[in-house]
């Protein structure tokens, strides 16, 4: 098919083959659904690094990051502090990363039943399914996105992936040349 006609709704993912959650979820329920979605029935997590997050009616509220959710479980490692030099190992501290380590794991533990509200990117692009790859394309790279939400009638079908845009792109530019 001509890329001229193509549509991000040709090779859109729909929205059931894409994580997606409530609002009134937690930050946890968002860490197991990007650790072990996937829509191919695979015991394997399919790698997704992002989850959309819908409201009851199913519409977009925004999307939760890998990232995201990083700086919720260990904001202290995260934000700026004054950290005194250490002074060497001691009998009691023979190992300061085995410290830190058990430190940070209890924090993260702390903040795993916090709202996905602290987490969620709003106001994100999305695509309506009837733009043109070439558009997509412009967007995604422009904005450094690599997955947009698309809509349909004003409700959320699916997503288009940059992997998707360019493969369609790469195979018309090649068939092009062949020609």
């Amino acid at each position: 098919m001509n890329t001229e006609n193509q549509t991000v709704r040709d090779i859109m993912l729909p929205l059931s083959g894409f994580p997606c959650m409530k609002e009134s979820g937690t930050v946890q329920e968002a860490l197991r659904q990007l650790r072990s979605f996937c829509p191919l029935g695979n015991s394997r997590p399919c790698g997704f690094s992002e989850l959309l997050v819908v409201d009851d009616k199913g519409g977009l509220v925004g999307r939760v990051t890998q990232q995201g959710i990083l700086r919720v479980l260990f904001s202290s490692l995260l934000e700026p502090m004054d950290i005194k030099p250490f002074a060497g190992r001691t009998i009691d501290y023979s190992d300061l990363a085995t410290l830190l380590n058990g430190v940070l794991i209890r924090e993260g533990i702390n903040h795993l039943n916090a709202p996905v509200g602290k987490v969620i990117e709003k106001g994100i692009r999305v695509l309506p399914a009837a733009t043109g790859l070439l558009h997509a394309m412009s967007i995604m790279v422009i904005s450094n996105e690599t997955v947009l939400p698309v809509e349909e009638n004003g409700k959320l079908v699916g997503v288009v992936k940059l992997a998707e845009v360019f493969g369609a792109l790469g195979e018309e530019l090649i068939s092009t040349k062949s020609k």
